[in-house]
């Protein structure tokens, strides 16, 4: 009997088996199915986490760019010739004088308003957030206090009736103010601080303009806060004439008739109600 053909049949070797290193290959075990699962998992809490550091940090940066943005602004207005009170949502009280422009905005860190010209005066409630005015290149901060602005062609002017406030402007050293200052704003720069009689500066809240040695330049700029029609000067050098005394702010037009008894100067009327101040 040959031996070798009796090994051969009691080996009991599977026809099969020589595919099963081949299937083996091609068809994952149990323990790779798992072990490959974990690490799916795995890659997706990175990714996860490497998403929400993303979207915290992009958070961070719109509120860093946000600062304190306005969620809402609203505006008030008058006319020339027209005053008006108004009772903000803080409380604050505003006096607005004849020809003014304000935006008030309503902010998430603080009560902020814009004084786009005109004149108003500001009796400041107390509250957690700051009460900032910004005029021109002006910027006041309130510190518990009643105080005036007007904003023109002049410039920026702040009177402190009641209280202190912090003038400032991007090229200037801040300014604190007390009652009875005043202080001046051009351009990006900030005054010297003067003394003056707050009554006088918001005596048109009674209906009165009163002027003490004041530049016939500057009568001009506050007479034209209570009319439309045009009011100027035929030549700039007459702006150098002084005027005081205390005047109706109703009856403003009798105001500029009075001009040549006060003053070297003739006043010309025109159909359309321009008025044009000569000298004579």
């Amino acid at each position: 009997m040959d031996r070798p053909d009796h090994a051969e049949r009691n080996t009991g070797t599977d026809p099969l088996s020589a595919f099963e290193g081949a299937l083996r290959d091609r068809v994952p075990s149990r323990e790779m199915l798992l072990a490959e699962a974990k690490a799916q998992t795995a890659r997706q809490r990175r990714r996860k986490q490497a998403l929400g550091c993303g979207l915290s940090v992009l958070v961070l940066g719109v509120a860093l760019w946000v600062g304190d943005p306005a969620w809402r602004s609203e505006y008030l207005r008058t006319v020339a010739g027209q005053r008006d009170d108004v009772k903000l949502a803080d409380g604050s009280q505003v006096v607005l004088n004849g020809a003014t422009h304000l935006r008030v905005e309503h902010r998430l860190r603080s009560r902020q308003i814009e004084l786009v010209e005109g004149e108003a005066t500001f009796t400041v409630a107390h509250g957690s957030k700051p009460f900032i005015v910004r005029s021109q290149q002006a910027v006041v901060l309130d510190i518990g206090t009643v105080f005036n602005v007007r904003s023109d062609s002049r410039g920026v002017a702040v009177t402190v009736v009641e209280g202190e406030v912090e003038v400032s402007a991007p090229s200037a050293v801040p300014q604190r103010l007390v009652d009875g200052q005043r202080v001046l704003v051009r351009a990006d720069e900030v005054g010297a601080p003067d003394r003056v009689d707050p009554a006088r500066v918001t005596a048109w809240q009674q209906g009165k303009l009163r002027f003490d040695g004041t530049p016939l330049s500057e009568v001009i700029v506050d007479i034209q806060r209570y009319r439309r029609a045009p009011l100027r000067l035929a030549d700039q050098r007459l702006g150098a004439l002084r005027v005081s005394g205390e005047y109706d702010s109703v009856a403003i037009e009798s105001l500029i008739d009075l001009l040549p008894v006060i003053l070297p100067v003739r006043v010309v009327r025109t159909a359309d109600g321009d008025v044009i101040v000569s000298g004579r």
